[in-house]
Order: structure tokens, then sequence, then C-alpha cells
């Protein structure tokens, strides 16, 4: 009871001393004390978007986007109330697709591929909840298959 209570008076205090932003609490999206649901947008000094979260009912629900500061897309991530849940993806600062993850309900699940700056794959890994699965491929910095494990 005297957690929740504290909880409240920072949630309250909070909002009124920042009535505009968001502010998390154990793990939650609150604005304005109550539990925000809607598109939050971080920006970079240079006013270009460096966050974007689509957040429901205080948590992390559909897509997550960072950039990095030169407005290219960093990473776009997939949530599930509130848990990684669906497909990730990374770039690097030129645009190039540097990885590609799946998670289900927080686990790894599915494929996972990396790959070098030049679209040469470097790595191809599976999972089926959390547990290596299939065959595992490592390649070298020009594509090619140095190793295989099967699990």
């Amino acid at each position: 009871m005297k957690k929740k209570l504290v909880l409240f008076l920072f949630v309250v205090i909070s909002s009124y001393a920042y009535s505009q932003d968001i502010v998390i609490v154990e793990g939650k999206y609150f604005k304005k004390g109550m539990l925000y649901s809607g598109i939050h947008t971080e920006y970079y000094e240079n006013t270009r978007p460096k966050t974007i979260l689509n957040i429901l009912n205080g948590v992390l629900e559909g897509s997550v986007t960072t950039y990095f500061e030169n407005g290219n897309k960093q990473e776009l991530r997939s949530y599930k109330n509130g848990t990684k849940d669906g497909i990730w993806i990374t770039w690097d600062e030129l645009g190039n697709k540097t990885a590609k993850a799946e998670y289900k309900e927080n686990v790894k699940n599915g494929d996972w591929f990396i790959w070098s700056n030049q679209g040469k794959p470097l790595y191809e890994l599976h999972y089926i909840m959390g547990q290596k699965s299939g065959t595992w491929k490592v390649y070298d910095e020009t594509g090619k298959l140095i190793s295989e494990r099967t699990y």
C-alpha cells in the first residue's frame, strides 16, 4: 500500500512538473498522471526524430522506430503488450540493413540474420521459443560460409 502511494505521488508530482513530457515509472508510460496511449516522438537537437514510440495503456504496442541523427532509420522494433513480439530490423548510419531478428512474447523465436555493411551474410541463426534450432551458419567478411552447426 505504501509503495502504491509513493508511486501515485511521484506520478502526480511529475505530471505537474512535466505536463507535456512522458514519465516512465516501473516500466509504464504516464502523461499528466495517467497511463499514456498514443504516439510519442522524441527529437534530436537538430529537430529530426530520434525515437517514435507507439504506446497503449502505458506500454509499448506495435512499432518503435529509432533514427540516427542524420535522419536514417536505426532500428525498427515490434512490441505486443509491452513485450518484444515480432520482427526487429537494424540498419547502419548509411541505411544498409545489418540485422533482422524475431521475437515472440519477449523470447527469441524465428530466424535471425546479421549482414555486413556491404550486405554480405555474417550469421544465420534460428530459434524456437528461445531454444537454438535448425542449422546455424557463420560466414566470413566476403560472405563465404565458414562453419555450420545443427541444433
